[in-house]
C-alpha cells in the first residue's frame, strides 16, 4: 500500500499509510456503491457507523472527489485512527457562506458568544 511522507508541527518527516474512509450517515444504495467502485476501484463496506473502504493509492482518492461532492473531515485519534470521515454535500454546505444563530442552534454548532441576529461565518 502507499504511504505518505508528511512535515508535522516541528518540521520532521513522518511516514503515514493512506488513511481510511468513511462514509459517514446513510447507507448508499447498491447502483451509487457500484459507479463509485467503476470510477476508484474503492469497495466500500457497511459498518455501524456508516460505510468503509481501505484505498492502496492516493489516485482512487483524487478519483472518489472527482466521482461525488463531499464535506471532509481527517481524524487520527482514539475514534477514528487515520480516518478522512466524508458527509455527503447534497450540493448546498460548498455555497454556503454563513448560517443564522437559530440554525447554529438547531444543529448544534457551538456559537462562542454569538447572540441573537449575529450569523456565523463558514
Amino acid at each position: 500500500m502507499e504511504t505518505l511522507a508528511l512535515i508535522n508541527g516541528n518540521h520532521k518527516q513522518y511516514n503515514i499509510g493512506l488513511p481510511k474512509l468513511l462514509i459517514f450517515g446513510d447507507k448508499w444504495n447498491d447502483t451509487a456503491l457500484e459507479h463509485v467502485y467503476e470510477n476508484t476501484g474503492l469497495l466500500f463496506k457497511e459498518t455501524s457507523g456508516g460505510m468503509i473502504a481501505q484505498p492502496h493509492s492516493s489516485e482512487q482518492i483524487a478519483k472518489l472527489f472527482m466521482t461525488y461532492n463531499f464535506k471532509t473531515r481527517y481524524y487520527n485519534n482514539w475514534d477514528y485512527e487515520n480516518t478522512i470521515v466524508l458527509k455527503s454535500d447534497h450540493h448546498v454546505g460548498f455555497q454556503v457562506d454563513s448560517i443564522c444563530f437559530d440554525c447554529c442552534k438547531e444543529n448544534h454548532i457551538p456559537v462562542n458568544g454569538l447572540k441573537q441576529g449575529d450569523r456565523l461565518s463558514c
